[in-house]
């Protein structure tokens, strides 16, 4: 049975567009996988810690030296890694917040990205992802103000995408497609309907799936 692991970033619910053409993602998925299991990870409504000396010190320490303090840091670090760990394919819908991704998803990252767990150095010094040779797919799904594809002219501008494809990669999860939704502003400046910005990126999700 498939995997999905579906993670939305937005606070905006049902006005977020990112989260919108997310749930469109998964809908498709769904047609595709009629008996796939899909996790939803809302990071939104997560009560997401940022890493700490206790965290660091339970990821560097083996299991029978980890105190409870340890234990309690490293609790939702667990969970998340287990959900990355089992997905087949993740479907990831996020905006852009000044140019990057937003902290709730940089603490998502911060709490995957955990060595032993989805990575290790080799003898060499050389990092290895260990989510490597395990065919996972990342459907990236990101809405922001601004239009930052090459026709643009301000591609450098995108610290995200080139972010999150590293470190997936890092991880060892190379499949990624990006679907980006730039250009949300003339929504909110009312200058085009939020039907009439979807629908040509409705299109490229679907192509996607």
């Amino acid at each position: 049975m498939a995997t999905l692991l579906y993670i939305t970033v937005s606070p905006r619910g049902n006005h977020s567009i990112s989260r919108q053409l997310g749930n469109a993602a998964v809908e498709a998925w769904k047609k595709k996988n009629p008996t796939g299991r899909v996790i939803e990870r809302d990071l939104s409504k997560t009560a997401l810690t940022f890493v700490d000396l206790d965290w660091i010190g339970g990821a560097f320490a083996p299991p029978e030296y980890h105190t409870e303090n340890h234990k309690k840091a490293l609790a939702i670090s667990d969970e998340l890694v287990s959900e990355l760990v089992e997905a087949d394919e993740i479907i990831l819908a996020t905006p852009m917040f000044n140019f990057a991704i937003p902290a709730s998803l940089k603490a998502w990252i911060d709490h995957v990205v955990r060595a032993g767990k989805t990575f290790r150095y080799n003898a060499e010094g050389r990092p290895e992802g260990l989510l490597a040779g395990k065919n996972k797919k990342v459907l990236a799904i990101i809405a922001s103000g601004g239009a930052y594809s090459e026709r643009s002219g301000m591609t450098a501008l995108d610290h995200e995408s080139p972010y999150l494809r590293f470190i997936l990669g890092f991880m060892g999860i190379t499949d990624v497609r990006f679907v980006q939704a730039g250009g949300t502003g003339e929504v909110l400046q009312g200058r085009k309907s939020a039907d009439e910005f979807l629908a040509p990126h409705l299109r490229e999700v679907a192509a996607a799936i």
